[in-house]
């Protein structure tokens, strides 16, 4: 099947998340996250928690981890791969090999906070946070560490813009033409700018919702945004907790390459395992008071014992590294202003999007701007 056979396309993804929708009704709590209808998934993370005393069964036919040593042993083991089996779902395959493509571009956190603040003195004291500066200024930085310029750079951050739901779309059936325009624009971004530029609009979303996660955070933390302002290289640790309570990627998916046993079940070659990394990050075991966000826990040089489990070793893209430097970069661009920094109306968050955990609107107002 192709995405130009419009009506069969259609179809099956009405039906994938018409099966998602009777697995959940039913009782099927990872069926629900990948329904994506929730502001916040944390409550499907301790559901699927509670539900086993080993990993959970998805009626998806995924195994779903929770606990954060399984979740260590199998982002971290030679066990597990990336690569897709041949089951994936159709409409899924399109999307498959998104993150196997080339690393993100890394800047240094001190250019690109350059870069945050001259988007930021371009919006006024009343914008969006997540259209107006979090968004725009990763997206013009990948355009312009590709070289492009003028009609070529916008053609390119349009397409980048179109293919930020691939991450989602491998898990979620989207709308169809959401679908549509997401195939196109990684089929063009391949011929236009290079493989490496497929993983950059997931990456520049993973990026624009963790500078938004990194803001509300210190925003909602009671005295957070005047130590910022006082001490700006405390970005680092807001950032490290951030990524511990809201990563860039919630889901993360691998392929059994034999059989094995975890939690005492036995995957066979081939199973699919999903680990929710931020469930795995607020495992009440291991870190202590798991959803207080609290950059303290860090110590200087955002070490935490143990360290939050991460999807970089063995399958380095780059794509954790990237959301972090511009969260860093755009906590440094606003710590003289977050103090007087308020939400002027309600935080929405984007549907169908269980991986990247996206936020459409954050409406903020920065006094004596």
């Amino acid at each position: 099947m192709t995405t130009t056979d419009r009506s069969r396309l259609g179809s099956r993804l009405q039906m994938a998340r018409g099966w998602y929708w009777a697995f959940g009704v039913n009782g099927d709590p990872y069926a629900m996250l990948l329904c994506g209808q929730d502001d916040t998934p944390h409550h499907w993370y301790e559901q699927i928690r509670s539900a086993s005393d080993g990993l959970f069964r998805s009626r998806s036919g995924a195994w779903v981890v929770t606990r954060y040593d399984t979740a260590a042993q199998v982002l971290r083991g030679p066990g597990f791969t990336r690569a897709a089996g041949e089951a994936a779902a159709d409409w899924a395959r399109p999307f498959l090999d998104v993150r196997s493509a080339a690393g993100l571009p890394l800047t240094a956190v001190d250019e690109l906070a350059l870069e945050y603040r001259e988007v930021l003195a371009r919006t006024g004291a009343r914008f969006d946070l997540m259209r107006d500066l979090a968004r725009e200024t990763p997206v013009h930085g990948v355009t312009a560490r590709l070289g492009l310029t003028g009609e070529d750079a916008r053609r390119v951050a349009a397409l980048l813009r179109s293919s930020a739901t691939a991450l989602d779309a491998r898990l979620t059936p989207q709308p169809l033409a959401v679908t549509e325009r997401t195939v196109a624009a990684l089929a063009d971004l391949r011929q236009q700018a290079g493989p490496e530029a497929v993983l950059a609009g997931a990456g520049c979303e993973a990026a624009a919702n963790t500078v938004g996660n990194a803001v509300l955070a210190t925003l909602r933390t009671p005295g957070l945004a005047g130590r910022l302002a006082e001490d700006p290289d405390l970005a680092d640790r807001i950032v490290a907790e951030t990524l511990r309570t809201a990563p860039p990627v919630h889901l993360e998916v691998r392929h059994a390459t034999a059989g094995q046993t975890l939690e005492g079940t036995r995957i066979a070659e081939g199973d699919e395992v999903v680990v929710a990394v931020a469930a795995a990050h607020r495992d009440p075991r291991v870190f202590a008071e798991p959803d207080r966000f609290d950059p303290d826990r860090f110590d200087v040089d955002r070490a935490l014992t143990p360290p939050p489990v991460t999807s970089n070793t063995d399958h380095p893209d780059g794509l954790e590294d990237f959301a972090a430097r511009h969260a860093a970069a755009a906590l440094r661009a606003l710590a003289d202003v977050l103090p007087g920094t308020a939400l002027t109306g309600p935080v929405v968050h984007l549907r169908r999007s269980p991986v990247l955990r996206g936020i459409s609107r954050c409406p903020v107002e920065i006094k004596d701007f």
